[in-house]
């Protein structure tokens, strides 16, 4: 596991502006659509937010070891309402094995298992989901990286929403 990594990303949204986090947040990755923020935008303007892997993309280090984000488009299977359209979100994606992305793009960039993963970044893992903070989920990753490896299973299971 790179711990090396996610305490960067960690010490990162440990001083990070509140309002500037948003653990519910999808990355739009075309000027022409809502939701647009590039990665310079997310670093110089004030009014844009991210979820703990938006901004970690942005970190010299995780784009050093080959983060980035991509594109994923929704097509009309992937889409549940009728009244839904297709439309393209920004996904992160790992320079080795561009073929993968999300949580499998983590898994092979950062050697963490998928629903370790899960556990630290996906809202649904966490108490107070859509109101979870930056402080909470560096919080989180420092428990990660600091639980020995032996540990580590039950520690994901003790976070794992399982309904």
């Amino acid at each position: 596991m790179r711990t090396d990594l996610l305490l960067e990303l960690a010490d990162f949204l440990e001083k990070l502006d509140p309002n500037r986090f948003d653990i519910r947040t999808w990355r739009r990755p075309s000027k022409d659509s809502v939701g647009f923020v590039s990665d310079k935008q997310l670093l110089t303007d004030c009014n844009t937010v991210a979820c703990a892997i938006g901004w970690a993309v942005t970190l010299p280090n995780w784009k050093a070891a080959g983060f980035y984000m991509g594109t994923l488009d929704i097509t009309n299977e992937h889409l549940s309402s009728p009244l839904s359209r297709p439309y393209t979100m920004a996904i992160v994606k790992w320079r080795d094995n561009p073929q993968v992305e999300s949580y499998e793009a983590i898994n092979e960039g950062l050697d963490l298992p998928i629903g370790m993963a899960e556990a630290l970044f996906d809202h649904n893992n966490y108490a107070d989901e859509e109101f979870t903070d930056a402080q909470t989920v560096a919080e989180r990753i420092r428990e990660f990286c600091s639980t020995p490896s032996e540990e580590l299973i039950d520690l994901v299971v003790s976070y794992t929403d399982t309904e």
